[in-house]
C-alpha cells in the first residue's frame, strides 16, 4: 500500500474519531487539556490501525505513525509506552465494540439466525470500509506475536467475555430450536468465529469478484445450511 493511500486512511478514520458523538454536560464538566489529550490519543490510534494494516506489525515503525500524525515520536510515547501497548488499545477497542453489539443483539427478539446475521453484516462491512470491526481480526491481519496477546490478561479477559456472550446467542438459538441442539455450542462458536476471519475474503474483493455484500449471504448459506444442494432443486 503506497503512502498517499495510507495517508487517505489515516484521514479517513482521524475524521470519524474526531466526529464522534459525545455527551455535552460530560465534555464540560472535563478539563480542556484531558479532552485534548483524548482527541490526541484516538487521531494516534487511527493512524496506527492504518499503518499496521499497511505494514504489518514487524515492519510498522513508531516514526511512520508519528509522522502521520504529524507530530514527534516523543509525543507518541508520551500517550503509548510501546508498539504492543498501541495494538493492545486497538484490539481493546475492538473488542469493546464487539462486546457493545452483541450486547445490543442478545437484548432484541429477532430469530438467532438473523441477529448472527447481523454479526457477519458488521464484519464484512469492515472489511470494505478499510478497516476490521471483527473481534481480533486485526491481530491476525497484522501478523502480531500470540505472545503480546498472551501476556496481557485484561486482554484476554474481555476476549472471553466475547466469546460468552456469543455463546449464549447460540444457546438461546438452540432453546427455540432454531439450531441443533445436537452440536456442542463450543464448536458452533469456533466454527462461527472462523468464518469471521476475513483473511480467505480479501482477495475475492481486491479482485472485484464481489463485494463485501455478496460475500454475507453466500457466508450465511454456508454456515446455517452447508454447502448441499436444496432439496428439489
Amino acid at each position: 500500500m503506497s503512502r498517499k493511500a495510507i495517508s487517505r486512511m489515516v484521514r479517513s478514520r482521524q475524521s470519524m474519531a474526531a466526529n464522534q458523538p459525545s455527551d455535552h454536560a460530560s465534555s464540560v464538566v472535563r478539563p480542556l487539556k484531558e479532552r485534548q489529550r483524548e482527541q490526541r490519543e484516538a487521531m494516534i490510534l487511527a493512524a496506527a490501525h492504518a499503518v499496521f494494516i499497511a505494514k504489518g506489525y514487524h515492519d510498522a515503525s513508531i516514526d511512520e505513525i508519528a509522522g502521520q500524525v504529524g507530530i514527534s515520536k516523543g509525543a507518541i510515547y508520551q500517550h503509548f509506552a510501546s508498539k504492543e501497548d498501541l495494538v493492545e488499545a486497538l484490539i481493546a477497542q475492538q473488542i469493546s465494540d464487539f462486546l457493545g453489539i452483541l450486547d445490543r443483539l442478545l437484548a432484541e427478539t429477532t430469530s438467532v439466525c438473523t441477529r448472527l446475521e447481523q454479526i457477519l453484516s458488521h464484519a464484512y462491512g469492515g472489511l470494505q470500509g478499510k478497516h476490521s470491526g471483527v473481534l481480533l481480526e486485526l491481530h491476525h491481519r497484522i501478523g502480531l506475536p500470540n505472545a503480546v496477546i498472551e501476556k496481557r490478561p485484561q486482554l484476554q479477559s474481555r476476549v472471553e467475555q466475547a466469546m460468552s456472550r456469543l455463546s449464549r446467542l447460540f444457546d438461546e438459538g438452540k432453546a427455540t430450536g432454531e439450531l441443533n441442539p445436537c452440536i456442542p455450542t463450543p464448536i458452533m462458536v469456533a466454527t462461527f468465529i472462523g468464518l469471521l476471519s476475513l483473511r480467505g475474503y480479501e482477495q475475492l474483493i481486491a479482485s472485484a469478484q464481489f463485494s463485501p455484500a455478496d460475500l454475507i449471504p453466500h457466508i450465511s448459506q454456508i454456515f446455517f445450511r452447508g454447502i448441499v444442494a436444496p432439496t428439489g432443486s
